[in-house]
């Protein structure tokens, strides 16, 4: 965000210890009043520099956000639907190189508000915890 954390902290730019053993222009230039001076005139102006950084990040992440959302295809399953299930989430198999990406088929049972779904086999045993919506894809026979 154009500003270094050294300078968001102490509201002065960082300076190298070499700076101060070897006579550089910046350290010859400075006069000891001035340089106080403008230390309290920096740390005043440091909150206001600190709010607008805010602002700025929070802008960014709303754009980001905004992005994201209009790309994103959110997956529905519905009650009664036949799914698969990743088996790198689920780990019910071995993960080998060319082992299988998903296993199944289960039934939704139950969906919940927030993208999580109920499952149970085939056979009517209920799976345990609730699964996301991104680790499931619909099965077709």
């Amino acid at each position: 965000m154009q500003e270094t954390s050294f300078n968001l902290t102490y509201g002065i730019e960082a300076m190298l210890p070499m700076e101060l053993t070897v006579s550089t222009l910046r350290v010859d230039s400075t006069d000891e009043e001035s340089n106080a001076r403008d230390l309290r005139i920096n740390l005043d102006i440091l909150e206001e520099k600190c709010k607008k950084l805010e602002i700025r990040q929070v802008a960014y992440k709303h754009a980001t956000e905004r992005y994201y959302n209009q790309r994103v295809k959110e997956k529905a399953c519905i009650v009664g639907e036949y799914v698969l299930r990743k088996n790198e989430v689920s780990r019910a198999q071995p993960q080998v190189k060319l082992g299988p990406t998903w296993e199944g088929p289960y039934e939704v049972t139950k969906a919940n508000w927030n993208g999580a779904y109920v499952l149970e086999t085939i056979e009517g045993r209920q799976i345990p915890r609730t699964w996301n919506a991104r680790n499931l894809k619909k099965y077709f026979f």
